[in-house]
This record gives C-alpha cells, structure tokens and sequence, in this order.
C-alpha cells in the first residue's frame, strides 16, 4: 500500500522557454531527486518502536512524471491519523496471545483496545519538503548544472 501526496507545480512562461525541449526530461529529474530527499525526511519522522514502519518507506519511479514515496506496510494509516477506541478479536484461533511487559504469556478472547493517538509523520514530511522549497531549489540547481542557468 503506498501513501500518496498530489503536488501541483506550476511554471511561469520563462522558464517554460528557458528550458525547452528538454522540459519533461528536467521536471522528471527535478521530481526523482525531490522525493528521494523526501524519503530521507519521512523516514526521519516515521516513529520507531520495532523500526518496520521506517525501513519500508522507499520510493518507487513508474514512469516519465510520476515518482511515488511508498510505505511498505498497511498501517502506516493508523500511525498517520491515530485509531479510535475499538475491540480486537482473534480472526484464525480461539484466543488472542500475546506477551506482556512482564516477560510471561498472557491469552484473551477479546481485548478493548483505547485506541492511538495521530503520529501525522507524512503531514511533517510534506511541510517540511515545502518549508524548504525543495523543488524550486532542485529545480534551479539542475538548470544551472545543465548550463540553462
């Protein structure tokens, strides 16, 4: 399952004609390096209790235009926006098993679980990848590296 964040850049007219032909060749490497650093930044802010969560963030390139920052596992969602108060029953046994904080096996046919606060890691990423103007700065430090600039 993989998270997704829409982002609309638009460009003015001069740099439409500044750049040319080469304009979904330069967005598309502008996108790639943009989101290889949001990667970095999200695995920052993903919480870490057994580290899965952190280790499945990656990114992924399916095409011209198109780069997804991916998460790996499922609940990613209940760690961006919290769970409200709800029952958890065994799906394939009869009893739920778990092992507490006290090193010894403890067994249940339900439990009623509080719930979890929000931990919007995804929403920080996103802030952070516009606070630092990370796509207008990739986006001028290749145009200068290709001699456009």
């Amino acid at each position: 399952m993989s998270m997704s964040v829409n982002v609309t850049v638009d460009f003015s007219d001069k740099y439409k004609k500044i750049v040319g032909a080469q304009y979904d060749k330069i967005v598309d490497e502008v996108l790639t390096r943009t989101i290889v650093e949001a990667d970095t930044i999200c695995q920052r802010e993903a919480p870490v209790d057994t580290g899965t969560l952190r280790r499945s963030i990656g990114t992924s390139h399916p095409n011209m235009g198109t780069v997804c920052l991916t998460a790996g596992v499922k609940y990613w969602v209940n760690v961006q926006y919290g769970t409200s108060a709800h029952t958890i029953t065994p799906k394939n046994k009869k009893l739920l098993a778990w092992q507490g904080e006290d090193k010894k096996m403890h067994f249940a046919r339900k439990v009623n679980h509080p719930g979890t606060k929000a931990n919007p890691f995804v929403t920080r990423t996103v802030k952070k990848v516009k606070g630092k103007r990370l796509f207008e700065i990739n986006f001028n430090e290749i145009l200068r590296m290709k001699g456009i600039l």
